[in-house]
């Protein structure tokens, strides 16, 4: 038994013949222009969703650098250093003066030289601030020893 293979000549003689109509002549033109009409689309997209998650990252570390910013505290070394002076003065002065309370005040001369010379030239607030916070540390030290100091009664 030998069977005869079908192929595509075989198959397409037993098909009704039909006309193909000729393919009009603007027609590969026009699938090239939607073609690059559609790239075009697509880029704009993908360059908006860029800008877009471009702008959104943005926004979060502005909020967030403007969170952390307002979350830290700032302390006005100045201020905190003059209530220390006036809490100081309210003090009354002790019959002696201990070591350490020496060597603050004679510290605290010395900053107070410092400080005036850095206002004299001029210097800009990241220098002066240390000196304040120095000075308001040195500050707090003599207060803490002025008041452990026992103060005589008078009779």
């Amino acid at each position: 038994m030998n069977e005869h293979e079908l192929n595509f000549h075989d198959l397409a003689a037993g098909l009704p013949a039909r006309t193909i109509e000729p393919l009009p002549p603007d027609l590969w033109p026009r699938i090239a222009a939607a073609h690059l009409s559609r790239r075009r689309q697509r880029r704009w997209r993908r360059m908006a969703a860029g800008g877009a998650a471009l702008a959104f990252v943005a926004a979060v570390l502005v909020s967030a650098s403007a969170w952390r910013h307002a979350a830290m505290p700032v302390t006005d070394w100045q201020a905190r250093a003059q209530a220390l002076e006036l809490q100081l003065d309210a003090l009354p002065l002790p019959a002696t003066s201990a070591p350490m309370a020496r060597l603050a005040e004679s510290e605290i001369a010395n900053l107070d030289a410092s400080l005036q010379a850095a206002y004299d030239r001029g210097a800009a607030r990241h220098d002066i601030d240390p000196l304040w916070q120095r000075r308001s540390e040195l500050l707090d030290a003599l207060l803490s020893v002025r008041q452990q100091q026992p103060v005589p009664a008078r009779i």
